[in-house]
């Protein structure tokens, strides 16, 4: 495991990443302030929610992200069930039914916000474009994210939870089916993500792709460290 963790008392610090260029750290925390201010905002968010939702995700949780697309990712799978595995399919369909009915403005006509990200173009630059369903997966791996640059999960961290991925082998699907968690924990430092590919056979020569950046757990067979 990867020690070297995001430190919201490096912010702005100029230091060398791992491509050997000089670079400075971004800030990816929520400060005393931001916490008080989403908290309240949460709380009346969930005001109509099931209370027995409400009660499985624990009393120290709330969703940290303004609402974009990892809010309303984060927010499928707490209504779905915290501390629960739940298939990828599940969690796109219930962030249809969540997103769909909010309005936004685009090019100045009126439309809802899971068509908008349905229908977002991939950047000019990108190596690999995704549609909407691989940029949800691609999010997930984000959420885990807690090392020294880039940390989008560290904010799930402050809040006493994580983003647990599962790859489970299944005939038809080469590259495995995936199942994912909001975990809830009852203290900051016992909320690191897992990665749990015990019921996953590789492919051969997947290994290139181990990386040390993931900071967690791993589960697995074998003496397999990280798959990026």
């Amino acid at each position: 495991m990867n020690e070297i963790m995001y430190n919201p008392e490096e912010v702005g610090k100029e230091v060398m990443n791992s491509h050997g260029r000089r670079s400075k750290i971004r800030k990816y925390h929520m400060t005393i302030e931001d916490i008080d201010r989403t908290r309240k905002k949460w709380l009346s968010d969930i005001d109509n929610i099931d209370k027995r939702v409400v009660k499985r995700a624990g009393d120290k949780f709330f969703n940290p992200y303004r609402k974009g697309i990892y809010y309303y990712q984060i927010q499928a799978m707490f209504l779905l069930g915290a501390n629960e595995w739940h298939s990828l399919s599940s969690i796109v369909n219930r962030m249809e039914k969540v997103m769909s009915p909010i309005m936004v403005k685009r090019d100045g006509i009126l439309i809802n916000t899971w068509d908008k990200f349905r229908g977002k173009r991939s950047r000019k630059d990108a190596i690999k474009c995704k549609d909407h369903i691989g940029r949800i997966q691609e999010n997930m791996v984000f959420f885990q994210r807690l090392s020294r640059f880039h940390p989008y999960g560290y904010k799930l961290r402050q809040v006493c939870s994580a983003v647990d991925i599962k790859r489970v082998s299944r005939s038809g699907f080469p590259n495995g089916c995936y199942y994912y968690r909001l975990s809830t924990y009852d203290s900051v430092e016992k909320s690191l993500p897992i990665r749990d590919y015990s019921k996953f056979e590789f492919p051969l020569h997947e290994s290139k792709y181990i990386s040390s950046k993931f900071i967690g757990t791993i589960i697995s067979k074998g003496e397999l460290n990280e798959v990026s």
